[in-house]
């Protein structure tokens, strides 16, 4: 339970960090347009370079086995997440932005420095390798169904700074290479604004919209208690049925990880795609914003059923 708290602690710590990035375009600091650049920044350097930081870490026996078991798990559960969307599509009438926002959760944004914040910098280790199955099928499975075209441009994936910092990182990580103390802490400076810079992007989206839109959607209620709720089950059972937690203990507190990421709002990637594709776009940050918003009490409830079943 103490875990529980602290977690809804720094999720509401958050929450202070979407009312400053609505206060500054409110008070017209900034425009909402202009979310874009910091959003644009976050993406394409501050994540990769946090993905490479939290890589940067003694390997041991112990922590290769973790590593892989999250890696294994994430693979199994979007496996069944995936499956499950294409089985409920016709019957929930479920779009392209629905169906990314259900599968894909904002892990690289929220869950590494969250996990930082409420877990430690040790777990962030392990947190960083859910980037491996994340990216890998956002950017071929969820690339595909907003664009509805079954063809992934492989090249585009490969050049994508969050795949490059990830496999970058693991080279570093299996021939234990560090970094020169002074690229080091530039590298882990910009790691550790992700977060703020993330919730205040929010913030201004949030200020350029209108609340009601925002608050007052039923649909975006549904695809936020299926993200935050349902899929979150699914992967507990997904655990539990796999008798992992019965058999390795020493891997409860390292699976709680993945499983955090797992219960994380939806991805804001899917509202980027969105506009690139001409996909809903309002629709999408709506459901980032308001699952983002009901986490605070989702998340630390999904932690809370983790421990009351493995610990």
């Amino acid at each position: 339970m103490e875990l529980s708290l602290a977690l809804m602690k720094d999720i509401a710590s958050m929450l202070l960090w979407i009312i400053l990035g609505y206060v500054v375009v409110r008070t017209r600091l900034v425009r909402p347009e202009d979310s874009r650049v910091l959003s644009v920044l976050t993406v394409y350097v501050f994540c990769p370079c946090m993905i490479f930081g939290a890589l940067q870490i003694d390997l041991t026996k112990a922590r290769l086995h973790g590593f892989l078991s999250v890696v294994g798990f994430a693979f199994v559960v979007y496996a069944v997440w995936i499956l499950l969307t294409r089985l409920l599509k016709k019957p929930l009438h479920l779009d392209p932005v629905d169906t990314a926002s259900l599968v894909y959760g904002n892990v690289g944004n929220l869950v590494i420095p969250l996990v930082g914040m409420t877990l430690g910098e040790e777990m962030m280790f392990y947190a960083s390798a859910m980037q491996i199955p994340f990216n890998l099928f956002f950017w071929t499975h969820g690339i595909s169904i907003m664009q509805e075209q079954p063809h992934v441009d492989w090249k585009k994936l490969l050049r994508n700074p969050n795949i490059f910092a990830v496999v970058l990182g693991l080279l570093f990580l299996a021939f234990q290479w560090h970094l020169p103390p002074v690229l080091d802490t530039t590298v882990s400076g910009l790691g550790r604004v992700v977060l703020p810079t993330s919730m205040m992007v929010i913030g201004m989206v949030l200020a350029g919209t209108s609340l009601k839109s925002v608050f007052a959607n039923g649909k975006a209620y549904a695809i936020a208690a299926g993200r935050l709720v349902l899929f979150p089950l699914i992967a507990l059972l997904v655990l539990f049925l796999s008798g992992v937690p019965a058999r390795h203990p020493e891997l409860v507190p390292v699976l709680m990880v993945p499983f955090l990421a797992q219960s994380a709002p939806a991805a804001a990637n899917v509202a980027q795609l969105a506009v690139v594709f001409q996909q809903r776009p309002e629709e999408a940050s709506i459901y980032n914003i308001l699952s983002t918003a009901l986490c605070i009490l989702t998340m630390p409830a999904m932690l809370w059923l983790y421990q009351l079943l493995f610990l």
